[in-house]
């Protein structure tokens, strides 16, 4: 897991409220004309098979995150969602816990474990599967 700065999102003007709920997506300053939630990366990584982003949603209270999986060609093969309905997602660590597996903390509480299966070993399998692993670290 190679932490890196090759992706980018596209800038919003004006009231937060009228922002779009999607941003274009930029790799290397090219835009890839592909739309994702959020509106900035928190984390990016290179692995070999694809590309992991975490992005949130730069909303206090309310804080959401978006796991997008990229593909070596660049297109989207996996997305999961954070909803911050009734709590709050706001990243406080990852770490790669064995290849394809990591380990996400929110709020320094939460733990999840966060299981990235790219390519498919199998047509019908997800590519992004996430499990509560504790609800306090304490």
């Amino acid at each position: 897991m190679l932490a890196i700065d090759l992706f980018s999102l596209q800038q919003h003007q004006g009231h937060y409220q009228a922002w779009p709920k999607t941003s274009l997506l930029y790799y290397k300053g090219q835009n890839l004309g592909i739309r994702i939630p959020g509106y900035v990366i928190e984390q990016q990584f290179a692995l070999k098979d694809y590309y992991l982003l975490l992005v949130n949603w730069d909303c206090p209270f309310e804080e959401g995150c978006e796991v997008i999986v990229i593909s070596n060609a660049l297109k989207v093969v996996g997305k999961y969602s954070f909803t911050p309905f009734l709590n709050s997602y706001a990243l406080s660590s990852i770490s790669e816990t064995t290849t394809n597996q990591f380990q996400l903390v929110f709020n320094q509480t939460e733990i999840f474990s966060l299981r990235i299966n790219y390519p498919k070993t199998h047509w019908f399998s997800r590519i992004i599967k996430v499990e509560k692993i504790s609800p306090d670290i304490s």
